[in-house]
């Protein structure tokens, strides 16, 4: 229990005095860490730091665009920010709003900014319960290699929502033909807000269920998984206790372990520790 407590808990495990907070307007919009803020000196046509905060100049979406790829560019070359993608998210105040600006994926962290993903957790039924498919990431995936993760779970990209996430996303990673992907059902958000060695990772992962048929093999076609296993609830909140689980695919697989009736919550921890990063839906 208490392990299983820990990597849930560790979904919320930031220190809000490490950071600067970013405005844009009066908005707080993300967070860079004290010790990597002195680097945006370098840029006073968009950052006015001071010591309590980071204001943003005003500018509009493309003006801001172009400035922050700038900025980011030159963050890597300098080693600040690493695993360049090569493609961006899509940065608002929160979900549901206005794009402010598009930043490549990999500086997002840096900053501090808040980003979306889409999470399946799939499963075959047999006997009284389900059994979980899992994926295992790339050894040379730049966040998170070699660890466990759920069966599909990709960033959501500029110019895309989660569901169109998950639809492509199910066919690359694990194989899944559209109609059968189509089947997914909506299950909720959640919110990541976590310290990490690149900077804040604040995240709402869109979770998503999906039956899958009893002879369904998943099959990877971009690489970037290893490996898929299949587990029953009880191996899988060990591997979660144990922290093999990415903290997102972890909190995301207790999440459907608790709503299916998988996990013993006599007490209702595990329950508030979910609930803790419960995120609103946008509507």
């Amino acid at each position: 229990m208490e392990g299983l407590l820990r990597s849930l808990r560790a979904a919320r495990d930031s220190d809000a005095r490490r950071y600067l907070r970013i405005f844009l307007g009066d908005r707080g919009i993300g967070s860079v860490r004290r010790d990597q803020a002195g680097r945006l000196h370098a840029w006073p046509s968009l950052f006015e730091i001071s010591d309590i905060r980071i204001q943003l100049r005003p500018a509009d979406e493309p003006a801001l665009s172009a400035a922050f790829a700038q900025v980011a560019r030159a963050l890597a070359d300098d080693g600040a920010i690493r695993g360049w993608r090569g493609e961006t998210y899509a940065i608002r105040a929160s979900e549901g709003t206005p794009v402010l600006f598009h930043l490549e994926r990999a500086a997002v962290r840096f900053f501090g900014l808040t980003s979306a993903a889409a999470h399946l957790n799939g499963f075959t039924i047999g006997n009284e319960f389900p059994a979980i498919w899992i994926a295992r990431r790339s050894a040379t995936k730049a966040i998170d290699p070699g660890m466990l993760d759920n069966l599909v779970a990709g960033g959501v990209t500029s110019g895309e929502d989660a569901w169109r996430t998950l639809l492509r996303e199910c066919g690359e990673e694990a194989g899944i033909d559209a109609a059968l992907a189509r089947e997914a059902r909506p299950a909720g958000t959640l919110h990541l807000r976590r310290d990490t060695p690149d900077g804040l990772n604040s995240e709402v992962i869109h979770v998503y269920d999906l039956a899958l048929p009893a002879q369904f093999a998943p099959r990877n076609t971009d690489g970037e998984v290893g490996e898929f296993l299949a587990m029953d609830a009880r191996a899988l909140l060990e591997r979660i206790a144990r922290g093999e689980l990415t903290v997102a695919a972890g909190l995301a697989s207790a999440d459907f372990a608790l709503r299916h009736g998988m996990i013993q919550d006599e007490g209702g921890a595990i329950r508030a520790a979910i609930e803790a990063c419960r995120a609103p839906t946008a509507t």
